[in-house]
């Protein structure tokens, strides 16, 4: 891969949306939203040995995925229709469940269960776009695949 900086619209993002289906069907997060954000919410356990004089140590022992996107409302786009579907929006449980794949610039594969919170789907000035919203949550590790570019 050549050297430089690698841009966020580099990285596809995708949701399966037809989670109760035998064969997933992947929609590109694309027209309408503008930001990503991603953490991987790090359980962090700190200690200091009563021989180190009373400095600390610090171990990374877990922690859980979360990606927040953020952006306006676009009608006709796949991902969106189906994500503010009062059938995802507005349930609970199983209903906010599905599968998400990131693909990087480098080929690297990221495939992850994941739930969907906090559903914004309106907000702003009156004279702005609608202004929408969702945190995804990862759930367990996820899966790993390398592709060539």
């Amino acid at each position: 891969m050549p050297e430089g900086v690698e841009l966020v619209y580099q990285n596809k993002l995708e949701f399966d949306i037809t989670p109760t289906e035998a064969q997933p069907t992947w929609a590109q997060v694309c027209k309408g939203f503008t930001d990503v954000s991603e953490s991987l919410n790090e359980v962090v356990e700190q200690f200091s040995y009563l021989c180190s004089e009373g400095w600390g140590y610090s171990e990374v022992v877990g922690g859980q995925y979360t990606n927040t996107l953020t952006g306006h409302r676009y009608i006709g786009d796949a991902f969106q229709d189906w994500l503010f579907d009062p059938e995802v929006q507005l349930k609970f449980g199983s209903s906010r469940k599905t599968r998400m794949r990131i693909t990087s610039k480098s080929g690297l594969i990221v495939v992850w269960d994941v739930t969907l919170a906090n559903i914004t789907a309106s907000g702003g000035n009156a004279r702005a776009t609608n202004a929408i919203s969702v945190t995804i949550h990862g759930n367990g590790a996820p899966e790993i695949e390398t592709v060539t570019p």
